[in-house]
């Protein structure tokens, strides 16, 4: 079965936006889920990390851990919420599949492709 990294913009100076953005993640996720597609989704599982964290006054770095998560998925989904395009962790996520030949499709395309 192949496994699909889900990239969608987190970060916010605006914490409303950032649980949005955790909540149409998770959305999709489990929308996924149900198709019986296999799926990472790494600000479902990071931001009720962060906010245990937040609590404690800690933080994770999460890069090396995501490249851990990237390097064994077999594609790309990219979530265009607003920013998405402008993410350095979404542009950093679609440069690493792009260099390894594997395919990158937005949420849309790939409920066409599938």
């Amino acid at each position: 079965m192949k496994l699909y990294f889900i990239a969608c913009p987190y970060s916010d100076p605006d914490s409303s936006v950032v649980e949005m953005r955790f909540q149409e993640c998770t959305k999709v996720a489990a929308e996924l889920a149900l198709k019986g597609i296999a799926t990472y989704s790494q600000i479902t599982m990071t931001h009720p990390i962060n906010k245990y964290l937040l609590q404690q006054g800690k933080k994770v770095t999460w890069s090396e851990i995501d490249m851990a998560f990237l390097s064994r998925c077999d594609g790309l989904i990219v979530l265009t919420l607003d920013g998405w395009d402008r993410s350095s962790g979404v542009a950093a996520e679609i440069d690493y599949f792009k260099q390894k030949g594997m395919p990158v499709w937005t949420y849309e395309e790939f409920l066409q492709h599938f």
